[in-house]
């Protein structure tokens, strides 16, 4: 069977065999949803609490017919949502619509395949939380982001955007359809860029001005943060942690400091609030630092505790799942170097995090794992977010005592260390 079939009955199977798990009709309140598809064939809308993982937590199914879609969610407060198109995310490219699911009614509107360039999603609603963000998004949209836009419009306009041989590769690049040719195209004008010679000096002056309006707008969202301190900022402060991923713990303390003196105690069973929670405390996650220990059953049901299963070895903790292809491909590695010095001192403990446990059973048959590998069930006690990891998995080394070696260790480096302390 063709591999994109195969993928797109999976995700149907997946989501749909949770379609109705999260509704309550008994709950408090009631948020009312009517949206329309336009320019698509989307026929499925996705609904899923903010910061969940449809890979990993369980998704509602909103039906589309005739180019419309209605949905009644209830909760116990309002908590943040979103919707997404079902063939977007199979498609593995997903622009999520943001929402407060709380009393009253929102509009929802999606377009065409985020692939494509289409518009993004747009919402509708007069309740207070969906009202107050869309205000905050439209005033940092004409703010911000529309004045760069025209003015870089008005430079590709204008044929000062590319140099001359910028300009000369970038048709060609877009002429081509010949995939050998496009890779050829793709690395000729990668180097022009390194070299610093496919932009006019005018639009790098343009860059220089929207890197300094970056940042303007980033004092701009904290002020905002810090002075309205509501759920709309406690919204903004879970989207920076998305930005600041990557970036140093001095960069990211200003908005740590705002959470922990004005939002951490304001919203305590709030999902965002929790998510922010599991961020700061993954900043301690790094070489030198002790591990986090937790507790999780095998496919098996037995319960685990990682200290106990690494105690007095150098280990690899494994953060995998069957739906990550180079998490596998990174496991499988280490297999030869568990065989070989797994009766000298190392170990490997795998922590998969699924949505359903017969897809890791069935990752494990295959990729032959011998090792114990645990089961972070639908985001169970927030354990890869409590580590510090986002999308996809990623590889701790840890010494004899629990400290951590080396983070994102490859098979070369572990067996490397183990020859030097084995």
């Amino acid at each position: 069977m063709n591999k994109i079939l195969l993928t797109l009955l999976f995700a149907f199977a997946t989501v749909c065999g949770f379609a109705q798990e999260s509704i309550d009709y008994n709950k408090k309140l009631h948020c009312h949803i009517e949206g329309e598809v336009k320019e698509s064939t989307f026929t499925r809308i996705l609904l899923m609490i903010g910061n969940g993982d449809p890979r990993v937590v369980p998704a509602d199914t909103i039906w589309v017919k005739d180019g419309r879609f209605s949905y009644d969610l209830y909760t116990d407060t309002p908590e943040f949502y979103q919707l997404f198109a079902c063939e977007d995310y199979n498609n593995g490219c997903w622009m999520p619509l943001d929402f407060f699911a709380e009393e009253g009614d929102i509009h929802a509107t999606f377009y065409g395949y985020a692939i494509d360039d289409a518009p993004l999603p747009a919402m509708r609603s007069e309740t207070p939380l969906n009202k107050e963000l869309i205000a905050y998004n439209k005033d940092i949209e004409e703010r911000f982001y529309l004045p760069m836009r025209q003015e870089e419009a008005a430079l590709e306009k204008a044929g000062t955007l590319l140099t001359a041989e910028g300009a000369a590769l970038k048709k060609l690049y877009d002429e081509c359809e010949d995939r050998d040719s496009l890779n050829s195209l793709r690395e000729k004008i990668e180097l022009l860029e390194k070299e610093n010679r496919l932009y006019t000096q005018e639009y790098k002056v343009f860059m220089e001005k929207g890197e300094k309006l970056r940042k303007e707008m980033y004092a701009y969202e904290l002020d905002y943060i810090m002075n309205y301190p509501d759920m709309v900022g406690l919204y903004l402060l879970n989207q920076v942690r998305y930005r600041l991923y990557n970036k140093d713990n001095a960069t990211k303390q200003p908005y740590v400091d705002v959470f922990k003196r004005v939002y951490d105690a304001k919203y305590p069973t709030n999902n965002m609030a929790i998510a922010l929670r599991n961020w700061v405390s993954s900043m301690d996650v790094r070489v030198g630092s002790r591990i986090i220990d937790f507790t999780l059953p095998d496919l098996n049901g037995t319960k685990h505790t990682l200290s106990k299963e690494i105690e007095g070895k150098i280990a690899i903790i494994d953060f995998w799942a069957s739906w990550c292809g180079p998490c596998r491909r990174t496991s499988m590695s280490f297999i030869p170097l568990y065989n070989k010095y797994k009766d000298k001192g190392f170990t490997v403990v795998g922590v998969a995090s699924e949505l359903d446990s017969e897809n890791m059973r069935l990752a494990v048959e295959k990729d032959g794992y011998p090792w114990l590998n645990l089961l972070a069930l639908r985001g169970v006690d927030n354990i890869w977010e409590r580590y510090g990891i986002r999308a996809a998995g990623e590889v701790f080394l840890v010494d004899k005592d629990g400290t951590i070696l080396v983070i994102g260790a490859t098979a070369e480096e572990v067996e490397q260390i183990l020859k030097e302390r084995l």
